[in-house]
């Protein structure tokens, strides 16, 4: 399956969003890549869980069950789609899984459900509001923009407000803050379940039967993870409850799909830096300083930096949650 999108399509989209202010993991994941090796940026896209159904230089497609594939983004092809993100079938809908980085990206992932599945998407859930998980969702939307947007109200009013016009197709599915919604696809059952921690409003997206959940950004696999608008105790508490018995297959927001021995890894790389920002904040130091000496050991597993400023960003949010 090959949907092409130009090279010079790539970079117009690329400076465009980047110039209109790209927030959040999309922005730190476009500057942070752009001067990273290209060893290193391969390693960010990992192996494939088995042999992708469609392939692009700037994503790949695998299929974790039945009538549903995780899109899993590999930036050293392009700013197209960055995040991860998916697709899941049933007998009367088609949900596809994050807006992603650019209206390409979502053009595409469009593309490839209608022909993993024969019909484009009625559905679309967004898990938070950074740029590379909705700036593209027009193009998901189509000319027609028949879909249905399953959103929290903090994400639904994070959204361009072209998308959020009345009289339009789209619809919104606003959800409960407070308590998992079901959506019936036809014959699959997924659950949507708000969360909070890599950012104030996050939302997690489970195949019941089987298990198969897409994490957003609230799990990361080799890439240290984007602390910007964290609440940091917060997150280790939700990841620990997303995960739980670690069984099913876990789909995070950005890196390859992990196992049970990476996603263990990732929760006690929380708390190593959450140990770290605590001693630091009870020394006075501030964050600046303690991520200078701050290094995440290698028993915890390789978690691509990029830019050194990241550590930083962590120990900030932390001394904000400490400071109150």
């Amino acid at each position: 399956m090959n949907h092409k999108i130009s090279q010079d399509d790539e970079h117009t989209c690329c400076r465009r969003t980047f110039l209109k202010g790209a927030v959040g993991c999309g922005a730190y994941v476009m500057w942070a890549l752009s001067g990273a090796p290209l060893g290193m940026r391969r390693a960010f896209a990992g192996e494939a869980a088995g042999e992708p159904v469609a392939k692009e230089a700037f994503a790949r497609v695998e299929q974790v069950a039945e009538n549903a594939w995780a899109v899993i983004s590999t930036p050293e092809g392009g700013y197209v789609t960055v995040s991860n993100g998916g697709i899941i079938a049933g007998d009367d809908a088609v949900l596809a899984i994050e807006g992603y980085m650019s209206p390409k990206g979502g053009e595409w992932l469009r593309e490839v459900a209608k022909e993993l599945t024969g019909r484009t998407p009625t559905h679309l859930a967004l898990t938070h509001f950074h740029g590379d998980h909705i700036a593209g969702t027009k193009g998901i939307l189509g000319e027609d923009g028949a879909v249905t947007i399953a959103v929290t109200k903090t994400v639904h009013d994070a959204l361009p407000d072209a998308l959020k016009a009345e009289g339009g197709a789209t619809e919104f599915m606003m959800l409960d803050d407070s308590a998992p919604t079901e959506l019936d696809l036809g014959g699959r059952t997924v659950r949507l379940t708000p969360r909070q921690g890599h950012t104030p409003s996050d939302l997690a997206i489970e195949l019941v039967d089987p298990k198969v959940v897409w994490c957003g950004d609230l799990l990361w696999n080799g890439m240290f993870p984007n602390y910007m608008d964290a609440l940091p105790s917060t997150l280790s508490i939700q990841c620990r409850e997303l995960l739980g018995d670690n069984g099913g297959v876990y789909i995070p927001g950005h890196g390859p799909i992990g196992d049970k021995q990476s996603n263990q890894r990732y929760l006690e790389m929380l708390d190593f830096v959450g140990d770290a920002a605590r001693m630091a904040h009870e020394k006075g130091t501030p964050p600046v300083e303690a991520a200078k000496d701050f290094a995440i050991p290698a028993s915890l597993g390789e978690w691509n930096l990029f830019q050194p400023k990241f550590f930083q960003t962590a120990f900030e949010a932390w001394s904000r949650e400490l400071s109150v």
